[in-house]
């Protein structure tokens, strides 16, 4: 018997015969390789007679239900979905409408426990460290680390029944549900790991059979291409969201790094400052215009290093998710200095997170109290419309109950504000606000 599992090796032609018991009153009238995309296997009753046969010919996807129409239009509407939401409900309605299962689920890259990446129709993980301990305890996630690029595996072939019997896996996370028999299509895009869609069956159901995996074969092409073009609206929504981010603080220097610490946008004040920190005032000064854009090698150092200790699941509790972020500050240059946050942006929650940097050359202010407008003005811009008004007033000697007055709020919201504002600049008194925005 072949194993349910599909690399990059173009397989074998799978024949599906009527032996099997697998497709009832249903015959074979043409067979394909999976490697070909997208196959055809259809699925025809027996011909009683000539004009039987011809009309059974027509049909163009793969069936192992009667009802070959219904697949066919699901199909079809989960070519046009455009959101992951959108795709999630097609593809159950596609897997239902193919093969007989319990429940199915869907796990996607940064597999974090939300709603956007982690899909269940039936028992949903309670809490995030449930979720975790089933990453850790799947034989499945083992078993792909080894096997890059399979694209279609059952349980069954990982481990003997008597074997996953006896694990945690089966009696935490199986058997309180009914769950007995698992497989599951595998997604992955230039050679990283995407996520997975999982078909969940009970005992009395039985386990997936070769003409079931050959159908799952051949249905994976379609659930990849939707998957990969929605993965692809995501990445760019990102990084249109991120460029907006970007436009905003151009006053002062920024520089968007994504996942994999390349650099996605710049603007002029960051070559500047960048030439500052690693070059010094008076060689960054002759050199107009530098050869190379490096970015402070703490910096990258730092979120290097940030990447192999994240935990997706509690990214909002980070350091680098909150306004002020991380900052460095230079060991020969008093005042230059760089912040780092993360940007995590929940529009689109696939896309994995990217590095907000900004550089700030406060030197006159750590020296004298004082800062240029210009640099003031870049300040600002961390701070929302409002918390701007309130932090020029104050910055001009004005007390919270007259800002309060001039600005028509109350004490109270002029000191939320306040504490915001001393946050995202980082400062911790009044004084020192007031001496930073003259």
């Amino acid at each position: 018997m072949c194993r349910a599992e599909t690399s990059g090796m173009s397989p074998s032609p799978i024949l599906l015969s009527e032996q099997d018991g697998s497709l009832g009153p249903f015959r074979i009238d043409r067979v394909r390789t999976i490697s070909q995309c997208p196959p055809r296997v259809k699925l025809v009753r027996p011909i009683k007679s000539r004009r039987t046969g011809v009309a059974s010919r027509n049909r163009c996807h793969p069936l192992l239900r009667r009802s070959g129409v219904e697949l066919d239009q699901v199909l079809l509407k989960m070519h046009g979905v455009q959101e992951m939401n959108e795709f999630w409900e097609a593809a159950k309605q596609v897997l239902h409408a193919a093969l007989p299962v319990h429940f199915i689920c869907m796990c996607l890259r940064p597999f974090a426990l939300m709603p956007s990446t982690v899909f269940r129709e039936r028992a949903p993980f309670a809490t995030e460290e449930e979720f975790q301990r089933f990453q850790e305890v799947s034989p499945i996630q083992a078993y792909l680390s080894l096997r890059p690029g399979t694209t279609l595996v059952r349980i069954s072939d990982i481990m003997p029944d008597g074997e996953l019997t006896g694990t945690e896996f089966y009696h935490r996370f199986m058997l309180p549900h009914d769950d007995r028999y698992f497989a599951c299509l595998n997604f992955w895009h230039g050679g990283l790991f995407q996520g997975l869609i999982g078909l969940h069956r009970t005992a009395e159901q039985r386990d997936f059979t070769e003409a079931e995996l050959a159908l799952l074969a051949q249905l994976h092409p379609h659930f990849a291409t939707v998957l990969q073009r929605i993965l692809s609206l995501h990445r760019e929504r990102a990084v249109r969201l991120s460029l907006e981010k970007l436009l905003v603080n151009l006053p002062i220097a920024t520089v968007l790094l994504d996942w994999e610490l390349r650099v996605t946008s710049r603007n002029h004040s960051a070559v500047e400052l960048c030439a500052v920190w690693n070059l010094g005032p008076e060689r960054a000064a002759r050199e107009k215009k530098p050869e190379t854009f490096r970015l402070p090698a703490c910096v990258l150092e730092y979120c290097a290093h940030f990447k192999t200790t994240w935990n997706p699941c509690h990214h909002r509790l980070c350091p680098l998710t909150s306004p002020a972020g991380v900052y460095f500050s230079h060991p020969d240059q008093p005042g230059l200095r760089a912040s780092v946050n993360l940007l995590q942006l929940d529009a689109a929650p696939l896309s994995m997170p990217m590095f907000l940097i900004r550089l700030d050359d406060s030197r006159a202010s750590a020296q004298m109290g004082r800062q240029e407008k210009p640099g003031s003005m870049g300040l600002l811009t961390r701070l929302s419309p409002r918390e701007r008004e309130v932090a020029q007033l104050v910055g001009q000697g004005c007390s919270n109950d007259e800002v309060a007055e001039r600005l028509c709020k109350s004490v109270l919201t002029v000191k939320r504000q306040l504490r915001s504002i001393y946050q995202k600049l980082n400062v911790v008194s009044r004084g020192r606000l007031t001496a930073l925005l003259r």
